[in-house]
């Protein structure tokens, strides 16, 4: 019995590793690009994720996956272009997974444990955008995405 909860916990993490992706959603990616931004503060670093898109009917967008983090799908409309941005902070300085090691654990007492691994293996051009399809949650895979220049804010 023991055995049986083993292998069904073990195929359960395999499955999250393996999420199908959709090969025809109902918008198409027109073009994708991400951009590293320098701020004009210390620590005020970020990669923007830019999606051009086009859809014939309404989609919810619900997470962006790139650079082994996960943010949230935010549409955006310049003109008659709509775009999908996905903002990662890039900062080390103000990451809030910081930890305090010390010699004494009580002075380690706040440190928050580590984050779920990230679901999918992707090449560093390669992100993956969920969305909602009724009740399920789909995913699709966008390839080669192209790096933008990078911009230094002052």
């Amino acid at each position: 019995m023991k055995l049986f909860g083993i292998l069904f916990f073990a195929l359960g993490f395999t499955q999250c590793a393996s999420q199908k992706f959709e090969n025809k959603p109902p918008f198409t990616i027109t073009s994708a690009t991400y951009t590293n931004i320098v701020g004009g503060m210390p620590g005020n670093n970020s990669v923007d994720l830019q999606l051009t898109f086009s859809a014939s009917k309404k989609i919810e967008f619900d997470q962006l996956y790139f650079i082994n983090r996960t943010t949230k799908a935010v549409l955006e409309t310049k003109g008659k272009i709509q775009y999908i941005m996905g903002r990662y902070n890039s900062s080390p300085k103000n990451s809030k997974y910081d930890l305090e090691l010390h010699g004494d654990s009580k002075k380690e007492y706040g440190n928050k444990p580590p984050q779920e691994s990230f679901p999918f293996k992707l090449k560093k051009n390669e992100a993956v955008l969920s969305y909602k399809d009724g009740n399920k949650t789909k995913y699709v895979k966008i390839e080669n995405i192209k790096e933008g220049k990078k911009i230094f804010m002052q």
